[in-house]
């Protein structure tokens, strides 16, 4: 007993919890392993590191103080939990390591034929029945509705190497506006691609999964029928057979030869019926890729890495922090570090700017103009040919 509790332990996951998760774990799984194992499930999940799912090394003794067990208690809920399907582990002389399972989902967990039968004779009928309708989703009656679900095409296109903006973000992006999942490409002739194919190299023969293919790429790279027949001759493997994987290779090269960039934009399309898109909502909800691509369609890949830093470590709003970026990107026409976004942000703050309206009207004015100054910022001195030097 007492090795144990001197030994070394790990815990790894491959999954965090979802709501559903938690809610069997809490409803259908505790009856029949009772709430000290359950409590060491959340436990261990509570201790993995956000980044990686694996947790720092305990000894065994620091987890049962931890979670205030004593080893006999925390012994059997392990056991319970490995019993159950939520736990493996695995030991050698120096350690334990702990792999955390995913629970069943309440419809598989209801449907098992152990779990379920187990659960009917601990809790009884009653309970039964409200801890199944407690997880039953109503289905919805869509007899009487037509669907009219736009497809990805009428949502989105694929902008080939252009300057994109939006008209309502002139004045804040200094850009003019350009005109702009299930894919129909109806403008790529499937039949004539196919023609112009040699189809001995297609092991399976034209499958549905093929015909998707070769429509998506075209139409994310905006390819003819007969770029996409010669890059589908270029995309043969070693064997004689036709490869996916090089065709998207092959793709993604002769884009870049006749774009001169390295993948094409996704974008919203500006429907006629759509008055452009408002300002305020696209701040709150864009991604860095969509505000870089904006303001900067050839960006350093790094510059991503940026953004989500400034995302993870100043408290803001997203649609101030956007707001923010934009302005940098439009005055420097390069992105600082996060630590120049930190020594702005508290010039922002300062001035009462605490909301995505607020960032708008102070990021046009004047005095939303003002930058902090290079020199008081803490850390790499920063050279004056610009930030890409750091």
């Amino acid at each position: 007993m007492e090795a144990l509790a001197q030994k070394q332990l790990n815990i790894y996951s491959s999954f965090s919890l979802s709501s559903d998760d938690v809610s069997t774990l809490s409803l259908l799984y505790t009856p029949l392993i009772g709430s000290e194992a359950v409590m060491v499930y959340f436990g261990f999940q509570s201790l993995l590191e956000r980044n990686n799912l694996k947790s720092e090394s305990y000894k065994h003794q620091e987890i049962y103080d931890i979670f205030n067990l004593s080893e006999k208690s925390f012994l059997k809920a392990r056991y319970q939990l490995e019993g159950i399907g939520l736990l493996t582990s695995y030991t050698n002389e120096d350690e334990l390591l702990y792999v955390l399972c995913s629970p069943l989902s309440p419809k598989n967990f209801i449907k098992d034929a152990t779990l379920g039968l187990y659960l009917f004779s601990k809790v009884g009928r009653d309970l039964t029945d409200k801890l199944y309708s407690h997880f039953k989703i109503e289905k919805i009656d869509k007899g009487r509705y037509t669907n009219i679900t736009k497809s990805f095409e009428d949502v989105f296109t694929s902008v080939l190497n252009e300057d994109v903006g939006f008209s309502k973000f002139q004045y804040l992006l200094g850009r003019k506006t350009v005109g702009n999942v299930k894919i129909n490409h109806k403008k790529f002739n499937f039949d004539s691609f196919v023609k112009l194919i040699n189809l001995d190299f297609l092991e399976t023969g034209i499958t549905k999964q093929f015909k998707e293919q070769i429509t998506n790429l075209s139409f994310v790279y905006a390819f003819d029928e007969n770029q996409m027949a010669n890059l589908y001759h270029e995309s043969i493997n070693k064997v004689g057979l036709f490869d996916y994987r090089l065709l998207k290779k092959k793709a993604n090269i002769l884009y870049s030869f006749l774009h001169h960039t390295d993948a094409p934009t996704l974008l919203t399309k500006e429907e006629e019926n759509i008055d452009g898109v408002d300002l305020i909502e696209f701040l709150d909800h864009a991604s860095p890729s969509q505000i870089l691509s904006n303001m900067m369609p050839n960006f350093p890949p790094k510059y991503l890495n940026i953004i989500q830093e400034i995302y993870d470590n100043i408290d803001l709003p997203r649609g101030v922090l956007n707001c923010m970026i934009i302005k940098v990107l439009n005055d420097k026409k390069e992105l600082p570090l996060l630590a120049y976004f930190k020594k702005m942000s508290e010039t922002w703050v300062s001035h009462n700017v605490f909301t995505t309206s607020d960032a708008i009207k102070y990021s046009t004015t004047f005095e939303g103009g003002k930058e902090p100054k290079q020199q008081k910022l803490k850390g790499p001195k920063y050279e004056t040919g610009g930030w890409d030097s750091l």
